[in-house]
């Protein structure tokens, strides 16, 4: 096809075409993807704004506050005074009375009460900083360990997929060897059931890819049977590259410098040490100052005046509150021991996680080495076992069992690898360190 028609066509297939090519998702940009479509990080960020919220509310008392008022009064009549002798009554005040008014006022921090309630609550807002920090690492561990899934499943899928076709293939062997008078009829139809178990497993794999790529796409907010290209770093050294033996107990410490529960937990502390120090302001002097301007349109004799303005200066000193005050500093004070109760309960909690996962990295790592070997063996069994069944020096039962040992290899070394990747994403998150290998 030639002319303007026929290059139009072309390109909308060339259009077409590179539509569905689908780009690679790589773990970070999972990661990134999951953060922003989670619930838990929504929730986290939503307390967040509601602690600074607090603060500014607690920094808003601190300040000046200007306020303006008006008001009408209409009495069902004048009052008026009657003096002795005098037959005409004196109007003390009209039936009517206007006022309007601006003041500002300001509270004094004599007792540092309101300070303390403001550094109570940045401390408070900080600590929701890193809560919100702790959500967020959470769930990219969760998104990776999803990641790693659907990659663990590609590569069983792969696995069942040359299986099968390596039992196929053996089938066929068998029957041309029968159909020649040099084999069997127990050997084709053994071959004929192993077949027929590798379609099984084959479809249990593809099932499994499945179940994986839905969770995935759910993390990520995307419709379940979304389908997905993502990028292995199972095949990149860097990501597989060996690591040094664990200083755990340098790792713990550097954990706990960092994590951001360690931090949180911190903060909570400091604001439950503030809240003490609030609650002993209970029986303290309070004092303000306030500045006001008022103006009555109707004048009278009780008002003569239509323009006042006054300056006000109040103190509170209180002088038995029941115990109010200290019970309150009870209460404050068995929040402090709750608070240091939890903090240790974290401390103790990420020294546990990372001491696990650093041990669990040594374990994947020794489990991968053994299963790369056993790989490397069981290829080479059954390659002989080949050999000895189609020279005829062999039993075909070799060749299956053969098989058998390298399917199982090559699962045990897909299992070894992703699991190695998971634990070092683990170790990772105990660290509080990125992800992404």
């Amino acid at each position: 096809m030639t002319g303007p028609f026929g290059l139009f066509a072309l390109a909308a297939v060339l259009q077409g075409n590179a539509a569905s090519i689908q780009a690679p998702l790589t773990l970070e940009q999972a990661i990134h993807q999951a953060e922003q479509g989670s619930t838990s990080v929504k929730v986290a960020q939503s307390e967040l704004e509601a602690a600074r919220a607090r603060a500014g509310q607690g920094q808003a008392h601190r300040k000046p506050q200007v306020g303006f008022k008006g008001s009408a009064t209409r009495y069902d009549n004048r009052t008026t005074v009657s003096f002795p002798g005098s037959t005409t009554p004196f109007e003390l005040q009209p039936n009517n009375e206007e006022q309007l008014a601006l003041e500002v006022t300001q509270d004094l921090d004599v007792s540092g009460q309101l300070g303390m309630v403001v550094a109570q609550a940045k401390l408070s807002a900080l600590a929701a900083s890193y809560r919100l920090r702790s959500v967020t690492e959470d769930q990219d561990l969760t998104t990776t360990t999803a990641y790693y899934a659907v990659l663990r499943s590609e590569q069983n899928v792969g696995v069942a997929e040359a299986s099968l076709k390596a039992y196929q293939e053996q089938s066929t062997i068998a029957d041309r060897l029968y159909k020649g008078g040099v084999g069997q009829k127990i050997d084709t139809l053994r071959a004929q059931s192993q077949v027929a178990q590798a379609e099984r497993e084959l479809v249990r794999r593809q099932n499994e890819l499945d179940s994986a790529r839905s969770a995935l796409n759910d993390q990520l907010r995307r419709p379940l049977d979304s389908p997905l290209v993502l990028v292995d770093p199972a095949k990149s050294p860097a990501a597989m590259a060996k690591d040094e033996p664990a200083d755990r107990p340098k790792l713990i410490l550097e954990a706990l410098d960092r994590r951001p529960e360690a931090l949180a937990a911190s903060m909570e502390v400091l604001a439950a040490q503030k809240g003490v120090s609030i609650a002993r302001t209970g029986n303290s002097l309070g004092a303000f100052i306030s500045v006001s301007g008022t103006r009555y349109p109707t004048t009278s004799f009780a008002l003569p005046r239509q323009e006042v303005g006054a300056l006000t200066f109040g103190v509170s000193i209180p002088i038995f509150d029941g115990g109010l005050t200290r019970e309150r500093v009870k209460e404050a004070k068995a929040g402090v021991e709750g608070a240091k109760a939890r903090q240790e309960q974290t401390r103790r909690g990420i020294a546990l996680q990372v001491q696990n996962a650093a041990l669990d990295v040594e374990t994947q790592r020794k489990r991968l080495d053994a299963a790369t070997v056993a790989l490397t063996a069981a290829t080479a069994a059954r390659k002989l076992a080949q050999q000895r069944f189609e020279s005829q020096v062999g039993l075909y039962i070799e060749v299956t069992d053969a098989q058998s040992e390298l399917t199982a290899a090559q699962a045990a070394q897909v299992e070894a690898t992703y699991d190695l990747l998971t634990a070092k994403a683990q170790l990772a998150r105990a660290l509080s360190l990125s992800l992404v290998p």
